[in-house]
This record gives structure tokens, sequence and C-alpha cells, in this order.
């Protein structure tokens, strides 16, 4: 195949191997991909994380106060895996390896101030949940800033789950807001 297509271009042996090797790695990606896999593996511990806190409070929100946080908290939960997927593809195209053992997980996610809290009420698992909100936002945005324009691909990624992130953020203090004006 290589020499069918050698014969039918003017491309070199080189070029077909380096694009092999490199996949969509190219001249113009002016970052450095080890770096960035890196850095998404620190946002994509995150996310589990998220995950597995809005699954527990899920678990955990069973009330007549509010029936559709139990819904809420699903939801987001599902949101948050589906962010640490895009995460995980984003860092095999760069060549990178997505961690998933627990321990380096749990240790990416704690090192950034990120660890699973158990609210004891409604109103705690809602504070807890915008907190590690709140959190995400900031080491998105940050991340965001730093890749500028130096990895056009991940920026886009990063700005769509940061803007859900956002979402998430502002529909837990609404919450929050609603609940204390009724009290």
């Amino acid at each position: 195949m290589t020499q069918s297509l050698k014969s039918q271009s003017s491309f070199t042996d080189e070029e077909i191997q380096s694009a092999v090797e490199q996949g969509p790695i190219t001249n113009q990606y002016l970052s450095d991909p080890q770096k960035i896999s890196s850095s998404l593996n620190r946002l994509r511990s995150m996310e589990i994380t998220s995950y597995l806190q809005y699954k527990q409070h899920g678990y955990m929100a069973v009330s007549l106060l509010a029936p559709g946080l139990k819904t809420e908290f699903e939801s987001h939960a599902k949101q948050e895996l589906e962010h640490a997927d895009r995460l995980a593809t984003r860092i095999q195209q760069l060549g990178g390896v997505p961690i998933f053992d627990l321990q380096e997980i749990a240790g990416k996610a704690a090192a950034i101030g990120v660890r699973p809290e158990q609210g004891t009420t409604l109103k705690e698992m809602v504070i807890e949940n915008l907190l590690l909100e709140r959190r995400q936002v900031e080491a998105f945005t940050a991340l965001i800033r730093e890749i500028g324009e130096k990895d056009l691909i991940t920026r886009e990624i990063l700005l769509d789950i940061l803007g859900e992130t956002e979402t998430h953020a502002s529909e837990l203090a609404d919450f929050l807001k609603r609940s204390s004006d009724t009290r």
C-alpha cells in the first residue's frame, strides 16, 4: 500500500512514517502533546471524582422537599462521565494514555483540591457539588488560558465542557438561592 501511495503522490517515506507515528500532531501543533495529555488527565480525574460524588448524592437524595434534586444529580453525573470520556479521547489523540488506576485518579484530583464529599443534608450536598463545579471552572479556565491558540481542538473541547460546568454551577447556586428564599 505504501508503494502505491508513494507512486501516486509526492510524499516521501519519512513523511508517511511521520504521519503514521504522529497522527493529528503536525508542525502547526504549537503545544507539547505530553504536557497537554498530563493536564487533561488531571482534569479527567476531576470529572471522574465529580461523577462519583454526584452518583453518591443521587443515591442519597431521596426527599419530599426537593424531588427533582435526585434527577438533577443523576443528570449531572452522566454529564461528568461524558466529559471524562471526551477528555480521554483527546488524550489518546495526542498520543497519551488516559489513566484508569483509581488511586492515581484520586491522587491527581486530590492534588488540585478535589475530593468526593458526602453531606448529611440535601443543602450540604448541593453546596459540595457547587464548590466542586467552581473548582472545575477554575481549572478548565486556567488550562484554556494556558493553551491559548497553541492547540485549537483541545481548547474547543475544554470551552465546551467549561460551558456545561458553568451551567451546573449556576443551577446549583440557583437551587440554594431558591431554598433560602422559602425558609
